[in-house]
């Protein structure tokens, strides 16, 4: 429930919004100075509520970005008004801002994944933003000074950050420069607009930059969301047409609602923000009763992916089924049948060795089914952790394991994911069938192209590998499957001197890697 909660507050956040903006227009503030920031406000919570209805999958980094986009729309409603207590809080959310913008380009580069020095970077965002915050409260001089070494040090850390991980911001460069062109832009026009329509009103322009981190990034969040067809909850009730046909009516019939009653324009703004923010709590609503199956509303389009789905379980469970009837419940009653002659130490022996197999084949199991890749850790850090993994689960095998990689390198997923069952599946072929005590392995990603190799010093050759029988060798097949499926390729070559080498390069597409950014 902690992402409704996220919702919640996000719609909370919405309701005081409206608040502000009606006790602004008690107020009898008129003109462009209202108006714009009314207008851009309303644009950006307008936008929150609907990227966050589609994060049903309750992503960190799209709720980071809709948080953003809440900072934001208070920062430039608040960037026209020169109250006390509006200035103190517009310059409380500058330092806010700054450090929520630099954790959230950061999560977008990474994916939520680990990186080298993230926790090192965290901290000193956190630190210089409450050092900022702290000097609110002492003198203007002393925040001015502050916030100015948070902007230094900050700014220094996103540059070696980036710097140190280039070659990841490269990839999503690649990957996203479509949509990031896009943006610049739409945003140089929406500018230049902004730019003419503002002229005569003072420091129109001031803080600016502030916004550039959700204006560069705005159509690269919005692809991702567009990826997930009809994915927020109302699209369970109404279509797209239908949707937007009550929107155009709304909007017409608040539109001449303000004309025949001959009510201001932020009138008109704060029906338009209440009209949607009663949609946005109706979104959440309508999403925690399909959570809970209280709704029996299906689109017949869904039926065949649910039906598919229940397939795709089904077989999974099956497979479970009888992982559980051959391995574990066979060794669960032979303990049972040796309890009666416990006392005896060789029985003791023997039951203790049953169980510690029975340990193992049940960590292996939990790992094909979900391999453990913490996102807190680095690529190598988590491939590190599989190889002594499966190294300590063959207590009975020596094989000396040297893994090379990267510090920086970065899988995106699915990609992180297919490495970690191609490599468990080869290293563990080399303990269970090598007759080798060494071990080689190379990962590396370079230009788009994950490139994995691993090697043994064993009896066997390339030759009589491959022409092996696939049926005792299911293994190297479903390898060769997976890397097929990926448009990859797979080469098979004798080691030198004795032993075998197994070469697999993958291209590790972009666009492919987002679709499960959502995830």
């Amino acid at each position: 429930m902690k992402h409704i909660a996220w919702k919640l507050m996000f719609w909370l956040n919405y309701i005081f919004l409206i608040l502000y903006m009606s006790w602004q227009g008690k107020e009898g503030q008129t003109g462009i100075e209202t108006a714009i920031p009314l207008l851009i406000s309303t644009l950006m919570s307008i936008d929150i509520t609907y990227i966050s209805s589609c994060n049903i999958r309750e992503n960190k980094v799209i709720s980071l970005f809709c948080g953003l986009l809440a900072l934001d729309s208070w920062y430039v409603l608040l960037s026209f008004e020169e109250g006390m207590i509006d200035n103190f809080i517009f310059i409380a959310l500058s330092p806010i801002t700054w450090y929520v913008s630099i954790r959230f380009i950061f999560l977008f580069l990474f994916q939520g994944s680990g990186y080298k020095f993230r926790k090192a970077a965290n901290g000193i965002l956190f630190l210089t933003c409450m050092g900022s915050l702290v000097g609110i409260g002492i003198s203007g001089r002393v925040f001015a000074s502050l916030y100015g070494i948070q902007l230094l040090v900050s700014g220094f850390c996103f540059l070696f950050i980036i710097l140190y991980h280039r070659k990841r911001l490269i990839f999503v460069l690649k990957s996203e420069w479509k949509c990031i062109v896009f943006s610049v832009v739409v945003i140089t026009a929406a500018f230049l607009v902004y730019y003419l329509v503002t002229i005569d009103v003072q420091n129109h322009t001031s803080n600016f930059g502030i916004y550039l981190p959700v204006l560069l990034l705005f159509m690269s969040i919005h692809g991702i969301i567009r990826k997930e067809h009809s994915s927020y909850p109302l699209s369970t009730v109404f279509s797209r047409k239908q949707a937007v046909l009550i929107m155009g009516l709304s909007l017409s019939v608040f539109g001449l609602i303000i004309l025949l009653t001959g009510s201001g324009y932020e009138h008109f703004f704060i029906g338009v923000n209440t009209w949607f923010a009663f949609i946005y709590i109706c979104n959440i609503i309508l999403e925690i009763s399909l959570k809970r199956g209280e709704s029996k509303i299906i689109k017949e389009s869904k039926y065949h992916a649910a039906l598919e789905q229940l397939r795709q379980e089904e077989l999974l469970k099956t497979e479970f089924a009888n992982f559980l009837h051959d391995d574990v419940l066979q060794d669960l009653l032979s303990v049972k049948n040796m309890m009666t002659k416990a006392h005896r130490p060789h029985i003791q022996d023997i039951i203790m060795e049953t169980l510690d197999n029975l340990n193992t084949r049940i960590r292996q199991q939990m790992q094909d089914y979900h391999p453990v890749i913490l996102k807190n850790l680095t690529a190598k850090e988590n491939y590190q952790n599989l190889i002594e993994a499966i190294s300590q689960s063959f207590p009975q095998k020596i094989v000396k394991v040297t893994f090379h990689c990267s510090d920086t390198l970065f899988l995106v997923e699915p990609y992180n994911l297919l490495i970690y069952r191609l490599l468990k599946e080869l290293l563990t072929n080399i303990f269970k069938h090598s007759e080798g005590n060494r071990a080689r392995i190379m990962l590396a990603q370079e230009n788009g192209m994950i490139e994995l190799c691993v090697s043994d010093d064993g009896t066997a050759n390339a030759d009589c590998l491959r022409a092996a029988d696939k049926a005792k060798h299911k293994g190297l097949v479903s390898v060769t499957e997976q890397v097929s499926n990926m448009e990859g390729s797979i080469l098979i070559s004798d080691n030198m001197p004795h032993g075998v080498t197994i070469q697999i390069k993958i291209p590790m597409k972009g666009d492919g890697s987002y679709q499960y950014f959502v995830s």
